[in-house]
């Protein structure tokens, strides 16, 4: 993996360095009180997000199309997706444990991609080549963000089910309830979750003539979307209490991460037409 990393784009370096140090902070934060232990790592954590935009646009540039094709060029865009969110999140909800947890994911996220760094750009199949696959794939990528944050608050609620005080926010006294907080993510990320799946359908149609051809991806972009599907509904039952619903989120990420990262375990992956090139 050193040695991955010594080949890749100084970009890449100054970008995962940036991620590196904003985890490093947020660590340090989570101990300390204070307004400045919150504040610095979400700097750091929003200088990543910059150079991460930066290392995105150069791909582009470079492969001379949008780069999604390959798996290195999709985990990239996933740390992207990610850190937006995660930002947005901890922004507007003064959580600085969510920033904690995505900083990790994220670095995590950059380590694998390592081991999937493209030896060569990757072309463009004819069957990817529509103004489609652009608003695809930034649909599903902004609704992995969301729910992988989403999951981290789930998380959080099942740990700290009363919720945090300013302890661990940006300096502010209110107390945070995480399972209304993953609500309100969730609902975000189900919103492009479903732009996702019916953009997909609509472009199976265009490039093969089939809304849906039980492709095994497809079974799990459905399977993950009637877990959030059902999240949603089971909210309005009084019977469900919020440490369940937190669950079946947890279980809706786990579908997710799932459906993004198993294709190539399960038997039938070689008859796939998403599983990504170059892994």
């Amino acid at each position: 993996m050193l040695e991955s990393l010594f080949y890749t784009s100084t970009l890449f370096k100054a970008t995962f360095l940036l991620y590196a140090l904003a985890l490093l902070g947020y660590l340090v934060g989570i101990f300390r009180k204070g307004k400045v232990f919150g504040a610095i790592p979400f700097a750091l954590f929003t200088l990543a997000f910059l150079a991460c935009t930066v290392l995105i646009v150069d791909r582009w540039i470079e492969a001379g199309r949008p780069p999604f094709k390959s798996f290195y060029e999709s985990l990239v865009f996933a740390a992207w997706t990610t850190s937006l969110i995660s930002l947005a999140v901890e922004y507007k909800f003064k959580v600085r444990l969510v920033g904690f947890l995505s900083a990790i994911g994220v670095v995590l996220i950059f380590l694998f991609a390592l081991t999937k760094r493209d030896v060569e750009i990757i072309a463009l199949p004819p069957a990817l080549q529509t103004w489609m696959f652009i608003p695809h794939v930034i649909s599903y990528f902004l609704a992995y963000g969301a729910l992988f944050v989403a999951g981290f608050t789930a998380i959080l609620f099942l740990v700290f089910p009363g919720g945090m005080t300013s302890h661990h926010a940006l300096g502010q006294q209110e107390r945070i309830d995480f399972s209304a907080t993953t609500y309100q993510i969730t609902r975000f990320g189900f919103l492009f979750l479903t732009a996702g799946l019916l953009l997909g359908a609509w472009w199976g149609q265009n490039a093969w003539s089939n809304y849906w051809g039980w492709d095994p991806k497809e079974n799990w972009a459905l399977i993950s979307w009637l877990v959030f599907a059902a999240y949603l509904h089971f909210r309005n039952i009084p019977s469900w209490s919020e440490k369940r619903l937190a669950w079946v989120v947890v279980i809706g990420v786990a579908a997710i991460v799932f459906t993004y990262l198993g294709m190539d375990y399960l038997p039938t992956a070689e008859d796939s037409l998403h599983v990504y090139s170059g892994d």
